[in-house]
């Protein structure tokens, strides 16, 4: 199957996901099913059957901390925009967590349909960082806002409860110490992560919601994760010398989507969900646009 229509496939999957919620045969609680699928099942067998194997490099270590630098300078301009549109403390919480969600997930099935396992691999890498934010930062942020107080034991559970993460901790372990899995073992592995992995878009189109399009918030919100994201990104390209599949696997993450863990932590914190779920919804129907486009254009 060619690139193209492995694209296509995905963002078919995605029309699929969204007629089936528009008819009744599947509802956001099934979406919740699957995208849980994906994290406790699909990207531990991937993480584990390909980043187990690639090469890895001094350099590579920019990924994960170029993540973590765009989510930071997403996070501090977002303080700055909610200032300036004079948002109250569930709307200016809502609009930095999602500023700091970046949607890895939606990339992983395109960046295997075109840059194959080393692509994955080092966009596994680049969410390393992101998980590590998502995990601690962002969640005490909206607890923050949301008037929750939260400690260090409360972080350190959401942390170590990721099962993606452990995953990407003993594959890495498993690639440094020069161990080898069975050939046997990293194909199933590979095959079932791959086939799980489809859910993700599935999901997505599901959850799909466009109520505030066209809402200077949400817009806003876009621009910050998507925009200022990018720059950022490039910034760190520029910072790290990065050149061929690395630097175009930092740019592509850093222009991600919104992660909807962002609408599922603004739900739980009582932050402005509707907010969050409308940008994180219209963040990925553009991205259905513009990844595809930035994977043809981005040197492999």
């Amino acid at each position: 199957m060619t690139v193209e229509l492995r694209i296509l496939l995905l963002i078919a999957l995605f029309a699929v996901g969204y007629v089936a919620r528009r008819i009744g045969w599947l509802k956001p609680p099934h979406a919740g099913r699957m995208l849980q699928l994906v994290i406790t099942v699909g990207l531990p067998a991937l993480f584990l059957a390909d980043v187990s194997r690639v090469p890895l490099r001094a350099d590579l270590i920019a990924l994960p901390a170029s993540a973590i630098i765009i989510i930071f300078a997403c996070g501090g301009a977002s303080l700055l925009a909610g200032r300036m549109l004079g948002l109250q403390r569930p709307e200016q919480g809502a609009m930095t967590i999602c500023a700091m969600s970046i949607n890895n997930g939606f990339l992983f099935p395109f960046a295997i349909a075109v840059w194959g396992q080393v692509g994955f691999a080092q966009m596994a890498l680049f969410d390393f960082g992101n998980a590590l934010c998502q995990g601690s930062l962002v969640y005490a942020i909206a607890a923050a806002y949301g008037g929750h107080g939260t400690g260090f034991a409360a972080i350190a559970r959401r942390v170590l409860s990721f099962p993606p993460l452990w995953a990407l901790l003993v594959a890495l372990l498993i690639n440094v110490t020069g161990t080898h899995l069975p050939e046997v073992v990293t194909t199933v592995l590979g095959t079932v992560g791959r086939w799980i992995l489809m859910l993700v878009i599935i999901a997505l189109g599901v959850l799909f919601d466009a109520r505030l399009l066209g809402d200077r918030r949400v817009l806003a919100t876009l621009a910050l994760r998507i925009v200022l994201g990018l720059a950022v990104g490039y910034a760190c390209v520029l910072l790290f010398g990065l050149t061929g599949l690395t630097r175009s696997v930092l740019l592509l993450g850093a222009a991600a989507p919104i992660g909807f863990s962002a609408v599922v932590i603004a739900n739980r914190e009582n932050l402005h969900r509707e907010l969050a779920a409308s940008a994180a919804s219209i963040s990925v129907l553009l991205a259905l646009v513009f990844v595809p486009l930035a994977l043809w254009l981005l040197p492999s």
